[in-house]
């Protein structure tokens, strides 16, 4: 087969990586009529209070479902206080359903929170804004920068909401910024007892150390007050590099760069770097347009690689020696943000950030000696340390490791294989990702796992605020 020179940018690498899977990993050809191995339930709903069926809630991947029997959706904070104050069940609130892990599922009372959206008592000097909890990340960029103002670093996905961000750490990369937890500076919640309460560092300093990473254990979070910084520009540079090249190097790139991350390709010998760096809005760039096709050369890609599966590393190496340099800039908000229109399911474990070469490399090796179905990238990106009590990076710099798998391709085997090797170099998972912990594992990752549990039982003495994963990885009755 020729292969013609790939002009990809990081976005087009992801989609175009995906589509050589899409059908290959499945085992599907283009004229094949097999259906997918892996098939959601049928879901039909619960019979609500008033006899009716309420709709089922499936999360953005499709793991995560439920056919809770009631749906609240509070108006304001009057509504929410009555709301659990009356509640004779269980509440698990949901935000716009990116979690992977069953944080959200329930057979009893779901809330939304969608009133609660916007962005207001923005403090130019103090570079402190308010933001409602349903907000989506992405709605931030725009409004922030009319103030002079943006966040501090981003995640590559902003369709989260602010409160489900936080109370999973949710972050960006770079080893100079911690998660977007860290830049909570005040936060109001509705506790399991329906009354309202306030914290920060100096007010109700123990909730607060428990409020901004709280797996929704504490209550309703409703409003959170953000430190940002003044607005600026980025450069974002992406290029394939070899991969012990790339493994290298990967450290002094991290401390060279505000902000690098990392996409390894399983079975390839290549990585993907990506640095991020503040520019003058004079260095900005004219973008250029790639008209080429890209997800449609991989597609023809994957073609191949179902007829020849013992040829999946040559086909996937040939693919990424071929992807050219790029360099864009823009506003920051408008860098950092992917449109992640492909459906995938993640298990991220961090690990010291000096472990993390090796236990990325010890991945890679493992997929390959055990000739794992799967090309999806694996996204390596580094975090600071924090302070915060149920933070995967209490105390300790972290690299995080992600590794994904197709929405529609049965997931567990390959995060069950790759899993007890973030074990063995000291990791501590994603709460809103797929793990296997449960609290007996948890507490032994986490000094402080004992003082939340305190905070948790006053702030929700009547488990309100529960379901049975939340049971399971904090080991409530």
């Amino acid at each position: 087969m020729q292969f013609e020179r790939i002009n990809l940018n990081r976005r087009s690498l992801l989609k175009t990586a995906v589509a050589v899977g899409a059908t290959s990993t499945l085992g599907l050809s283009a004229c094949s009529d097999n259906k997918p191995e892996f098939i959601l339930p049928k879901l039909e709903g619960a019979i609500g209070k008033d006899g009716k069926r309420v709709q089922p809630w499936r999360n953005w991947s499709g793991n995560q479902s439920c056919e809770h029997n009631e749906l609240l959706v509070p108006k304001n904070s009057d509504d929410l206080i009555a709301m659990v104050k009356q509640t004779k069940q269980r509440i698990r609130l949901v935000g716009s359903g990116h979690s992977f892990s069953a944080l959200v599922p329930t057979n009893e009372s779901l809330m939304s929170l969608a009133y609660f959206n916007g962005i207001s008592n923005v403090d130019v000097k103090t570079k402190q804004f308010d933001v409602a909890a349903n907000t989506v990340l992405a709605a931030a960029g725009a409004e922030l920068w009319q103030h002079g103002l943006s966040l501090q670093n981003m995640p590559d996905i902003n369709t989260q909401t602010f409160a489900g961000a936080i109370a999973t750490s949710t972050h960006g990369t770079g080893i100079n910024f911690g998660s977007m937890s860290t830049t909570v500076k005040q936060m109001t919640l509705v506790n399991g007892l329906g009354e309202e309460v306030n914290c920060s560092a100096d007010e109700n300093t123990e909730l607060f150390n428990a409020a901004r990473t709280n797996i929704g254990a504490l209550g309703a979070v409703t409003n959170i007050r953000i430190e940002a910084e003044d607005k600026y520009y980025l450069k974002e540079t992406s290029w394939m590099l070899g991969l012990e090249e790339g493994l290298a190097n990967m450290e002094k790139l991290r401390d060279q760069h505000r902000h690098f991350e990392f996409y390894a390709l399983p079975h390839a010998d290549y990585i993907l770097g990506i640095t991020l760096d503040k520019v003058k809005e004079t260095e900005l760039l004219e973008q250029k347009v790639n008209n080429g096709d890209a997800y449609e050369t991989f597609r023809t890609l994957s073609k191949v690689v179902d007829a020849v599966p013992f040829l999946r590393s040559f086909i996937v190496n040939a693919g990424a020696s071929r992807v050219e340099k790029e360099v864009r800039t823009g506003k920051n908000y408008e860098v950092f943000g992917n449109l992640r229109d492909i459906q995938f399911n993640e298990m991220e474990y961090s690990v010291p950030a000096e472990y993390g070469v090796a236990c990325l490399r010890e991945i890679l090796a493992t997929i390959k000696k055990q000739n794992i179905d799967v090309i999806f990238p694996i996204e390596v990106r580094y975090i600071q340390a924090d302070d915060i009590w149920l933070s995967p990076f209490y105390q300790q710099d972290c690299c995080a490791i992600s590794c994904h798998n197709f929405h529609d391709k049965d997931y567990k085997k390959y995060f069950a294989i790759i899993e007890p090797i973030f074990w063995k170099y000291q990791g501590r998972p994603h709460w809103g990702k797929v793990h296997t912990l449960t609290a007996k594992e948890q507490r032994a990752r986490y000094p402080k796992f004992d003082d939340f549990l305190k905070v948790r039982q006053q702030m929700d003495p009547k488990n309100i605020f529960t379901n049975d994963h939340i049971n399971t990885v904090l080991g409530l009755g």
